[in-house]
């Protein structure tokens, strides 16, 4: 750790007397080779020193390229005269809060993410071997304004190509501030190994061997990352409809009295109860038994639904009161599942999170009859 130390304070040294906002009035001033993206992604949305981040946090997104900036934009990317990208500005709500430049040394990377405000905010260093593949890139999270030289979190990923296969090795450095290093709170050093072939991503256990996997949106080609387009046509809703129908048949035979669709994940999940009489237990699903089951159980399915509803305005963190275009099409399916007889009148369906909020009830009256859900309502009503 203390040469990862070094390497990404000696950074620091060489840039903290910088001017970067000359640096960046100049460039934004002159430079009209740009690119805009929309949706907020890690720290340097569609133009991360390295992909890791990304390729890890499956439920997260860097956004997507936009052509029409009439409607705003989140990122604004500026390149060289080799189509290299120098410079981003990252905006929250419409104001530029960060500035990401990247410097270019002989095969290295030296990135700053720059606090319009406060100065610089994180830093890395990437390094690439003569054929332009990344093989290292080391980074510290935040930067600690107060002691440049000791941070909390140091990162580095190392990259080594073979055949058709990317290795990755993930190493994180924690390294907590003296006063807090106790029996409890120590120095530690976690690795974590991966493998991408096509744009399937690995996780390994200790001996290399395989735990778990996934499909991510981009595979690695020649060491570039290289985005797997999805489906274009993937008729999403008509899937979580035929999914839903094929586990109402299942139970058919089953007198339930409240059928619960849980939208905490994209993925969604569906559970019922039998208990006819109105209590807590009848409304709140953590004392159901346990039959829940997935409406979309293909992985590939979950991510076509996170693009249509990333592409629709939807907050995927918050599927029932920040997604409006969800919200509509689940009722509507609810609504044809009833009128198909796959959902009879006396049977309350509850569309929701884990958390029951105010659009939960309203998309409940919507769906039920008013005195199905009539306990339901006095209980959470607000």
């Amino acid at each position: 750790m203390e040469i990862i130390k070094q390497e990404l304070y000696d950074v620091y040294v060489k840039y903290k007397d910088f001017n970067f906002m000359n640096y960046y009035y100049e460039i934004s001033k002159e430079n009209t080779n740009n690119k805009y993206s929309k949706g907020l992604g890690f720290i340097a949305g569609l133009y991360e020193p390295s992909y890791v981040d990304e390729m890890r946090c499956g439920n997260a997104t860097i956004g997507k390229e936009i052509k029409n900036i009439d409607k705003g934009y989140d990122y604004k990317y500026y390149f060289d005269e080799n189509d290299r990208i120098i410079l981003s500005e990252k905006y929250l709500s419409e104001k530029l809060y960060y500035i990401n430049f990247y410097f270019y040394v002989n095969n290295v990377l030296e990135f700053i993410h720059y606090e319009v405000n406060g100065g610089i905010y994180s830093l890395s260093k990437s390094y690439y071997d003569d054929n332009g593949k990344i093989c290292r890139h080391i980074q510290i999270g935040i930067f600690n304004k107060y002691d440049t030289s000791d941070n909390t979190i140091y990162n580095e990923h190392l990259f080594k190509y073979e055949d058709n296969t990317t290795h990755i090795t993930l190493i994180t450095h924690y390294n907590p501030p003296q006063r807090l290093i106790g029996e409890k709170i120590k120095k530690r050093t976690e690795i974590i190994n991966m493998k991408i072939v096509d744009n399937i991503l690995y996780h390994l256990d200790d001996n290399l061997s395989v735990k778990s996997f996934y499909p991510i949106r981009f595979k690695i080609v020649n060491g570039q990352k290289v985005n797997v387009p999805l489906p274009k046509r993937v008729p999403i809703f008509k899937i979580i409809k035929e999914n839903l129908i094929k586990i109402l048949d299942k139970w058919k035979n089953i007198d339930k009295s409240v059928i619960w669709i849980n939208c905490e994940s994209l993925d969604l999940e569906i559970q019922y109860t039998t208990l006819k009489e109105d209590n807590e237990e009848k409304w709140n699903i953590a004392f159901y038994d346990a039959n829940e089951e997935k409406i979309l159980d293909d992985l590939n399915h979950t991510q076509v639904l996170e693009d249509l509803l990333f592409n629709n305005g939807c907050n995927t963190d918050d599927l029932i009161n920040e997604s409006d275009y969800f919200v509509n099409k689940m009722i509507k399916i609810i609504k044809e599942l009833r009128k198909e007889g796959y959902i009879t009148d006396d049977t309350a369906v509850i569309l929701s999170d884990l958390e029951i909020s105010e659009n939960t009830l309203h998309v409940a009256k919507k769906i039920n009859k008013k005195e199905t859900i009539k306990d339901f309502v006095e209980q959470f009503g607000m």
